[in-house]
């Protein structure tokens, strides 16, 4: 075992386990769902007194991948070496592909370091020129809306933009269409958007792209972990996204997918060893890889990406499809105990298709950042802040550290403060 020793860690519920594997043995009897529960969430570092509910922030890493970086680490440095495995790269990538759909091939996933440079590989390197038109919500993370108004500054591309949150998921699709025009190239927004949680028909909106020679771009840092999804059936074209937040990985590490029929059109831009199948200085040849590894690039933090391998294993041994009712049980749970309280107003939408793991609300004449402060105080109760798009509300992301107790308890403080 690492320094953590797999437990035993001061002011933390214990019973965690070093690797998958040993989680794997100690949850394959366990039939009682909040026994299994708990077991999961003894795994986390969390106080016991402490509520995290920002997982749409920044994930916590559980102890099995808090011990595969610590060895990895260590061992990287017994044997200093300049690059990494490229084949266990491969290896990586066929364990998380699972997690956008069962179709998608190693071979179309980028190893990359957070979702907002999948973004912008597939944004540079597109060659969008002036005039251009790409339709986007006024509701997208920094991630997106900056990469866009940068290049609307330098290339002058022309966005076209709605705002979702007060839309069904039909109205939203119906939005978009009506914003297409001959000058569109693409469609490019979040899965689940990052203020008020709201699951954006993304297999609606690919049908509508495809049936308009429009390509599609999906921004999937607040879904890939906890949405079951199959991305190409769902018509999207490119899908960035993170480890850091619902995959419970290490930050720094993530994965761009773009469809194999879909890779000549996006050319790298930032470049490097390991982009390459060939290359030949003195005789001015270049041939990147038949595959997404060309928007590879440069040393990587190789232990980084073995705890997001851990990560994925971790995950998988879970189940997504568990993950997700799990989840989205606890946000239901805390979405209509909010109706019953008259002085907050929900801001996530009112819609059930169209509601995610994450749930915004504030308390009808309290500044938001008050009662963000109150929670996060003495009540020790993690929430965000939700200041974009003039939101200025409070979200609750909920995963699966997260227990019903958990719920009771944020939803008894929101009561006091109202």
């Amino acid at each position: 075992m690492g320094l953590l020793g797999g437990g035993l860690i001061t002011g933390v519920t214990t019973s965690a386990f070093g690797s998958p594997t040993e989680f794997r043995s100690a949850v394959s009897g366990i039939t009682e769902e909040d026994q299994y529960w708990q077991v999961v969430r003894n795994q986390f570092l969390l106080p016991d007194d402490y509520l995290y509910l920002n997982t749409g922030g920044i994930g916590a890493n559980p102890l099995p991948i808090l011990e595969m970086m610590e060895k990895a680490w260590r061992d990287t440095q017994a044997s200093p070496k300049p690059g990494h495995d490229t084949k266990h790269w491969e290896v990586i990538k066929e364990k998380l592909a699972p997690f956008i759909g069962q179709t998608v091939e190693p071979e179309e996933i980028a190893l990359i370091g957070t979702a907002t440079e999948g973004l912008n590989i597939v944004l540079n390197g597109l060659g969008l020129r002036r005039g251009d038109e790409v339709i986007t919500t006024t509701h997208e993370h920094a991630a997106l809306n900056i990469p866009l108004l940068n290049h609307a500054q330098h290339t002058g591309i022309k966005i076209r933009h709605f705002r979702p949150d007060k839309l069904t998921a039909d109205e939203v699709v119906e939005t978009i269409n009506n914003l297409i025009t001959r000058k569109t190239r693409l469609i490019i927004l979040s899965h689940v958007t990052c203020t008020t949680g709201q699951l954006l028909p993304v297999k609606e909106i690919g049908q509508l792209a495809r049936s308009k020679e429009i390509l599609f771009c999906v921004d999937g840092a607040q879904a890939t972990g906890w949405l079951p999804m199959d991305v190409k059936a769902a018509g999207i074209d490119f899908y960035a996204t993170c480890g850091h937040k619902w995959l419970l990985g290490p930050k720094r590490t993530g994965f761009l997918f773009v469809d194999r029929n879909k890779q000549d059109l996006i050319r790298p831009t930032c470049v490097g060893a390991y982009s390459d199948a060939v290359n030949d200085f003195e005789n001015g040849l270049l041939k990147f890889w038949d595959s997404a590894k060309r928007y590879e690039y440069g040393t990587q933090s190789e232990p980084s990406f073995l705890g997001l391998e851990a990560a994925a294993e971790f995950m998988t041994e879970i189940g997504l499809r568990r993950v997700f009712e799990h989840d989205r049980a606890l946000a239901e749970s805390f979405y209509h105990g909010l109706e019953e309280i008259p002085s907050v107003e929900i801001l996530s939408p009112k819609e059930l298709r169209s509601r995610s793991t994450m749930i915004t609300f504030r308390i009808k004449d309290v500044d938001y950042t008050k009662t963000a402060n109150q929670l996060s105080g003495p009540s020790r109760i993690r929430v965000r802040q939700v200041p974009e798009a003039g939101v200025n509300g409070i979200r609750a992301s909920f995963h699966v550290h997260n227990l019903s107790a958990d719920v009771t308890r944020i939803l008894e403080e929101i009561r006091k403060l109202s």
